[in-house]
């Protein structure tokens, strides 16, 4: 019926049935035929014959031919528009605490968009509480964190060791904690705890806020070692709060068929490069191992 149709546009505009053939590149018995077909499926006369060649088209051809003609654009449209490729991309929402999104993402970001070029990325970064509940309602794909999480409804997986430190003056008075369910704000807590100290407390609600603090002397926190700057004091915890998990995690299910690959790569590309770093550390080289 497609051709068909299509063979009754260019009579409808030619109003002859040689000439029509001849831009169709088809006999003109061919084109009677078709408009018969057509004429019999609707069970109308779309065109008057006058002679051998001339025709006239009926009021039911004057009311079809701009319905058709628009279908017809809109089928070419479609067909044009899915051929490109960049009109099938997909989304991905990756949540991030603080720590993960300045100092673990952008380390892959470049690699991650190159790898998968039919993804358009968001990235939304807040504490560790905010992107698991954000994974949880399915607001975010793929969330990075450093909190333990008790939950079972989502997929978590371990992807790195981070080392904490006690960043600023050791003497200071004020002690800097984040906010309410920061993932930094949970090991803070725990040392003050264990160690039964009450100190000062300037309450914070961003980590490069925190850590500019530290540098100009205000305060002291427990951060990553990966915040660290050589223009900061800090010391190591000693056998106390060495270290933490860094998480990623995932919902169980999403409408993007990619989502389990970018989280896959994700988990792989950022353990390998942690990997990489930490030897290079070893033999005393500083430089990256990604561009």
């Amino acid at each position: 019926m497609f051709e068909w149709i299509q063979t009754f546009l260019v009579v409808y505009e030619t109003q002859n049935f040689s000439i029509a053939a001849e831009r169709l590149f088809i006999s003109q018995p061919t084109v009677s035929s078709q408009i018969k077909k057509l004429e019999d499926r609707l069970e109308i006369q779309l065109f008057l014959r006058n002679g051998k060649q001339k025709i006239t088209a009926t009021k039911e051809a004057d009311f079809l031919y701009p319905k058709f003609l628009a279908v017809m654009n809109e089928l070419f449209t479609s067909v044009a528009q899915a051929a490109k490729k960049d009109n099938f991309k997909e989304n991905c929402v990756i949540a991030c605490s603080h720590t993960t999104a300045i100092y673990l993402l952008p380390k892959v970001m470049k690699s991650l968009v190159e790898t998968f070029p039919l993804i358009d990325f968001s990235i939304n970064m807040m504490n560790s509480n905010e992107v698991a509940l954000a994974v949880q309602a399915g607001h975010a794909d793929i969330g990075l964190l450093e909190k333990p999480l008790a939950t079972n409804d989502i997929r978590k997986e371990i992807i790195l060791e981070d080392q904490l430190v006690l960043a600023g003056d050791a003497e200071a008075a004020h002690w800097l904690i984040r906010e309410e369910d920061s993932g930094i704000r949970f090991f803070n807590e725990l040392y003050l705890n264990e160690f039964d100290l009450h100190p000062q407390i300037i309450y914070v609600n961003n980590n490069e806020l925190l850590l500019q603090l530290i540098r100009e002397g205000v305060g002291k926190s427990i951060v990553s070692s990966l915040s660290i700057t050589e223009d900061m004091k800090w010391q190591p915890l000693g056998n106390f709060l060495q270290k933490r998990d860094i998480f990623i995690v995932a919902g169980h299910s999403s409408t993007n068929s990619l989502i389990p690959d970018v989280y896959d790569w994700l988990k792989q590309k950022l353990k390998t490069f942690f990997h990489e770093k930490e030897i290079k550390q070893r033999k005393g080289e500083n430089n990256e191992i990604f561009d």
